[in-house]
């Protein structure tokens, strides 16, 4: 890649790039909040690999709600097909902790 062809981003503060269709499309999620832990999982993902590894707790805390309410919001973003959810394993072959893979989605 040539030094011309680089992007230069002169905006003061990062930011989170969030799929159109998922905030476009109204029929699919219902609650406001599966579209707040759609982003914080947009904000840990990997530019490349699309994976994201927050962990349930820091979820909740930025998308203000509860840890309950984070599980129920990535089942129903699974369900609709905006996410996969990996599980990972310690060195003992013990479930240790998810995966969250934005899904490459259709317009």
């Amino acid at each position: 890649m040539k030094s011309e062809d680089t992007v230069v981003d002169h905006r003061e503060h990062p930011f989170i790039m969030v799929t159109k269709s998922v905030i476009d499309n109204e029929d699919v999620l219902e609650k406001p909040v599966d579209l707040a832990v759609y982003v914080v999982l947009c904000m840990y993902a990997d530019n490349r690999t699309k994976a994201s590894n927050p962990r349930i707790e820091t979820i909740a805390r930025k998308a203000r709600c509860s840890e309950r309410v984070v599980r129920r919001s990535i089942t129903n973003l699974e369900e609709a097909g905006y996410i996969t959810v990996k599980p990972r394993y310690d060195m003992r072959g013990y479930r240790s902790s998810n995966q969250y893979v934005l899904t490459n989605l259709r317009k």
